[in-house]
Formats: C-alpha cells, sequence, structure tokens
C-alpha cells in the first residue's frame, strides 16, 4: 500500500515536471519515466496511462503540423517508441503493448544515387478509436488503423487497415472480421 503511494506520488511529481517543459498532459494522466526531445509537441490525453521507457522523439520539431497526439484512456506499454517527422494520433481507448514501434518517416532508395544523399519520406499514422496493438509491432509511415481493429503480436504493418478487422504478420495480412456478440 505504501509502495502504491510513493509510485502515485512519483508519477504526480513526473507529471508536474513535464507540464513544467511543456508537455501537454490531462488531468488523470499516468506517466512514467519517458523520454521525449520535444514535449511542447506531444500530448497525452484524459486518463491515459504511458508505462516507462517509451521515447516521443520528434524530428522536426519546428514544423508546425509536425507532432504526437495520444487520446484519453490510452495505455502505452513500456519500451515503445514514436518516431516523429509528420504526425501520429492514437485514438480514445487504445490499448498498444510494449516493444511497438511507430514511425511516420522513411527514405527513398532509388539506385542512382547513395541511400544516405536521397530524401526522407513523411506521412501521418492515424490509429482509430478502441485499437488493441500487441507487442513487438512496427506501425510504418501513411498507415491508418480502423476503429475498433486488432494487430497481432510482432507484426509489421505496412499499409491501412479498415475497422473492425484482425490483422497479423509480416507484413501483417488479414485475419478476419472481429464478430459482435449476441
Amino acid at each position: 500500500m505504501i509502495r502504491n503511494k510513493v509510485l502515485r506520488l512519483s508519477s504526480l511529481v513526473r507529471i508536474y515536471y513535464f507540464r513544467l517543459i511543456g508537455f501537454n498532459i490531462k488531468s488523470g494522466a499516468s506517466v512514467g519515466k519517458i523520454i521525449c526531445n520535444w514535449p511542447n509537441k506531444v500530448s497525452i490525453g484524459f486518463a491515459s496511462n504511458i508505462e516507462d521507457n517509451v521515447v516521443f522523439k520528434i524530428n522536426q520539431p519546428f514544423d508546425a503540423n509536425n507532432g504526437i497526439e495520444i487520446g484519453s484512456n490510452v495505455f502505452i506499454g513500456c519500451n515503445c517508441e514514436f518516431n516523429s517527422s509528420a504526425k501520429i494520433v492514437i485514438g480514445d481507448d487504445c490499448l498498444i503493448a510494449s516493444f511497438c514501434t511507430f514511425s511516420d518517416n522513411g527514405h527513398s532508395f532509388e539506385n542512382q544515387d547513395l541511400i544516405r544523399n536521397q530524401r526522407c519520406t513523411k506521412q501521418d499514422i492515424v490509429i482509430g478509436k478502441n485499437v488493441w496493438i500487441g507487442t513487438h509491432c512496427s506501425i510504418l509511415e501513411g498507415v491508418h488503423i480502423g476503429e475498433g481493429s486488432v494487430i497481432g503480436a510482432g507484426s509489421v504493418v505496412n499499409r491501412s487497415i479498415p475497422p473492425n478487422q484482425v490483422w497479423a504478420g509480416v507484413p501483417a495480412k488479414f485475419i478476419r472480421n472481429r464478430s459482435t456478440h449476441s
């Protein structure tokens, strides 16, 4: 019981500190030991729970449209990484398991020049409401995951997914529609 009180107090101190340096953290949120290079570009919704070692990396902080928006009642497990050059949006009531990576940017790789000399690419990632993403998933640039969908553990999502579907694999493929209870 004392341990829980100490952990809650340390979370409140962390939230207070993060708000001082620019984070937009709504009430009821719980934030673990996270890393963020541009806190004013990250928004965390009401009653969301962000576990330890989550990284919020903003690559183009002076771009007005760049940022990371986490909805309300969202759970993000430990050791997740959000790497943003465009925009990453996580809808309300999502569950994101540990060790997931979200990267809204990539790189051209034409054969005419060295890869390191070629242009970077970027496209928003949008995760709808009530989405469950299993552990060790990678969500790549331009992906939109529809409301109520489920992504199986270890999947690499490189294309958009319609609402209420289950996808899994490398690359992720359609498994089935989510059924409704009668």
